[in-house]
């Protein structure tokens, strides 16, 4: 067979061009310190690559979400506590009027307090965390979940914002705060968020005790305050339980972020061992693709010029 310059030169171009290519893509990995820079570079490793991406992501949305709900905890265990000091006191009033020697006008001022208590109280059912109110429950409207309650001719308290009826003759409907939100922390799990206001403050009975406690010291009526007091102890002890259902709520979601970290760190260390390269090694490459470039940018010149000077000839 014999071989004419052009085969030689066409030979010597394709070399030139694969030197050129194997040098432009180790520069690229110099450049951006990544060994995989498309799927076809390693299709096995890019497959695991955007695996170990897609799950990431997940993660990331999973520890937005727990972040989301230990907020939320936080502010629950923090009214909590507002509420446990209010009772504590108002407990205290209670025992040293019922118990104590004390005459109608003490009576009547440690009824001015309990209502400024109940005040408070309120206050904390009302907790708002950013725009939305913190014992809202589910689908709350934007409106603040409980009013002052007030005691009624027939001897029942309101507590809540009545919603008015559409037939004036049919009784006003209390908007009672229920449900408690869910938060994904993993592919089909989900932790509960903070109580809704109506399992904190009306099963409880704690607006209705100290309610009645206030109206009955305000109004001198001894009778009645025995058994608010013992309602109050009821809410007090339904109260603490609920402090210690937020403990442990509190205590999963530390234990889900840390899980949570650790798959983060896992995923992040084999993505990185797939897609990174090794820069001393990608540099010695390079270093070595370059040089080969430049011996095959030599050859070709040399073999170009011997056969223009034949063609002169």
């Amino acid at each position: 067979m014999r071989v004419t310059n052009a085969l030689v030169t066409r030979s010597l171009s394709r070399r030139l061009l694969e030197n050129q290519r194997l040098l432009s893509e180790a520069q690229e990995r110099v450049a951006t310190g990544k060994r995989v820079q498309k799927l076809s570079d390693d299709p096995t490793a890019g497959s695991a690559i955007m695996q170990a991406g897609g799950s990431l992501r997940g993660i990331a949305q999973y520890t937005r979400n727990v972040e989301h709900l230990a907020t939320r905890l936080d502010a629950e265990d923090s009214a909590l506590g507002q509420l446990t000091d209010l009772m504590t006191r108002a407990r205290e009033l209670g025992v040293a009027t019922v118990g104590g020697n004390v005459d109608a006008a003490g009576r009547r001022a440690a009824g001015a307090e309990l209502r400024q208590l109940l005040g408070q109280v309120v206050n904390v059912a009302n907790t708002k965390l950013g725009d939305d109110y913190l014992f809202g429950g589910i689908g709350n409207d934007g409106r603040a979940p409980f009013t002052l309650p007030t005691l009624q001719a027939d001897g029942t308290t309101t507590f809540v914002v009545l919603d008015p009826p559409a037939d004036p003759a049919d009784a006003p409907t209390p908007r009672v705060p229920t449900g408690e939100r869910q938060y994904e922390i993993a592919a089909g799990q989900t932790m509960s968020g903070p109580h809704a206001g109506g399992k904190v403050f009306l099963d409880s009975g704690m607006l209705d005790a100290l309610n009645r406690l206030a109206f009955a010291m305000e109004t001198d009526q001894t009778a009645d305050m025995g058994s608010a007091m013992r309602d109050l102890d009821v809410a007090f002890s339904d109260v603490q339980a609920l402090v210690g259902e937020i403990g442990a709520r509190q205590n999963q979601s530390d234990i889900v972020r840390a899980g949570l970290a650790a798959l983060r760190d896992t995923f992040t260390a084999q993505k990185s061992a797939l897609s990174e390269v090794e820069m001393e090694q990608a540099i010695t490459e390079m270093v070595q693709r370059q040089t080969a470039y430049q011996a095959a940018m030599l050859a070709s010149s040399k073999v170009m010029g011997l056969s223009l000077a034949e063609y002169l000839r």
